[in-house]
């Protein structure tokens, strides 16, 4: 698109006489706050054309970008090129964006040596203004051994890192999930991380973050971030495992297992949790029993979370005994919790009653049921006896915060149909709390009518006039008056 735009400006350029602009630079491809540069011009006397004298330059620049350098060029014979170069400066109070520099030139020819003209030419120069985001990691850890939580520290000392996800690679990976969403960075961000690293040999490691985000004008980066490790692989080896859902503040059964990946016996194997916000009916502890090399065990507790949607690090105690020797560790369970979103639909038309092979417009409202906002909201209208008018069977409300509602119309013919009841499906689907994208079909039934008949009010009209006069004939003509005797 740029490059269109370069082209256009050129030939529109050259379409004056006198002088022409071939060709303009950036010293950059973007400029941070308080940064400068140079704008360079190629400006061209056609051969054949009179020397262009008194030639000058003027700039109209926008406020974000500071312009200096002489006004007064020299002068330019036929056939002659001259290169101007302009030196800016971004101001530092400068918000990101593409802004334009237009280069005005001006100079006096004369046409057979006696007669004046006055040429000009301009061109647009973009510059782009961006502060590009300057990250750095670092962990209050520099040992690894084996399944860990590391506190890990993100500092942006650059432009504001938009929609950003992280995720690893390498012998080095996360824990429980694949990639966590960070939202917008902006000045240091601190999060907490459990790292697998039974995968890495012992020894220096590097661990490997992948940044994904978007700077402040939309463009997606992904970039690499080393952090040098060490890895020293624990004794004890388990994976813990959640089969099952857990529904944020909604009591009932979860799954949770624990994996014996060592070669050594655990036996009694016991978790505790100190996290008040995780709380289990009927018991303190969950207790696995033995758990044999590469065999696991699973407990069935019912559980209540007041726990945030997404992956939680639940801080707990292991214990087992091992050869005869009762051993603990701290862990962190990564506990992933699901939403309790959802959504409730309702339905309105205009005009009612629906009327078959008749165009009416659907309203459908969406509410947000939830205990928690829910985002990227998208709406689809679609049953066999409607024919969608819009241009979409699809409508975008965007994000719904909980117990709020929003309302999307849809434009729609009913179908040719015998009057009665018939089935449309709305179609949700949106992303909650923790990420995960939800999709709900909601089925609702609606009464459709059959269209008036055009001629019922003349036959209700002509069926008066007869019984009218069936009325007379009978008391006026068949009935006569008897004759006195």
């Amino acid at each position: 698109m740029k490059k269109l735009m370069v082209a256009f400006m050129l030939l529109f350029a050259l379409s004056f006489a006198g002088i022409s602009i071939t060709d303009y630079t950036v010293s950059k491809d973007s400029f941070q706050p308080n940064e400068q540069g140079v704008l360079t011009t190629t400006i061209v006397n056609p051969t054949g054309s009179a020397r262009v004298t008194a030639l000058t330059m003027s700039i109209d620049n926008p406020y974000e970008i500071i312009i200096s350098g002489s006004t007064k060029l020299s002068d330019i014979e036929a056939g002659g090129t001259g290169i101007v170069s302009i030196p800016i400066k971004i101001r530092p109070e400068a918000k990101a964006g593409v802004y334009l520099v237009t280069v005005i030139f001006s100079g006096t020819s004369y046409e057979n040596g006696v007669v004046p003209n006055t040429v000009t030419n301009s061109v647009s120069i973009p510059v782009t203004v961006l502060n590009q985001p300057i990250l750095s990691f670092a962990t209050d850890t520099s040992s690894l051994s084996g399944i860990d939580t590391v506190h890990v520290t993100i500092t942006n000392n650059g432009g504001l890192a938009k929609n950003a996800r992280l995720s690893t690679s390498g012998t080095i990976s996360l824990y429980g999930t694949n990639e966590v969403f960070l939202g917008n960075l902006e000045g240091s961000k601190n999060i907490t991380l459990q790292l697998d690293s039974r995968s890495a040999t012992n020894g220096p490691e590097d661990l490997v973050f992948v940044m994904n985000y978007e700077d402040e004008l939309g463009t997606k980066h992904s970039n690499d971030y080393t952090i040098r490790m060490t890895v020293k692989k624990a004794i004890v080896d388990v994976t813990f495992l959640q089969n099952s859902d857990l529904i944020t503040r909604k009591e009932g059964p979860v799954k949770l297992a624990i994996k014996n990946n060592g070669a050594k016996l655990l036996k009694d194997v016991r978790l505790t949790f100190s996290n008040t916000s995780l709380r289990f009916k009927d018991r303190a502890e969950l207790s696995f029993g033995d758990i044999a090399p590469g065999a696991t065990s699973e407990v069935n507790p019912t559980i209540f979370a007041d726990l945030t949607p997404g992956l939680n690090l639940i801080d707990g105690t292991l214990s087992w005994v091992e050869e005869d020797v009762t051993k603990d560790e701290a862990v962190d369970f990564p506990l992933t919790v699901s939403s309790d979103a959802d959504v409730g639909i309702y339905l309105e038309a205009k005009p009612t009653p629906l009327i078959a092979g008749q165009e009416h417009t659907i309203s459908v409202l969406v509410s947000n049921l939830g205990s928690y906002p829910i985002d990227n909201v998208d709406v689809h209208f679609s049953s066999d006896s409607f024919k969608s008018l819009d241009i979409s069977d699809g409508q975008y409300i965007g994000n719904l915060n909980n117990d709020d509602f929003s309302t999307v119309q849809f434009k729609v013919r009913v179908g040719d149909v015998p009057e009665g009841e018939y089935q449309v499906n709305i179609d949700v689907s949106y992303r909650d709390r923790s990420g995960e994208w939800k999709h709900k079909i909601v089925p609702q039934t609606v009464n459709v009518y059959s269209a008036p008949v055009k001629s019922g009010g003349e036959m209700f009209i002509l069926g008066g006039i007869v019984v009218v006069a069936l009325v007379a004939w009978f008391f006026f003509i068949r009935k006569k008056p008897a004759k006195v005797g």
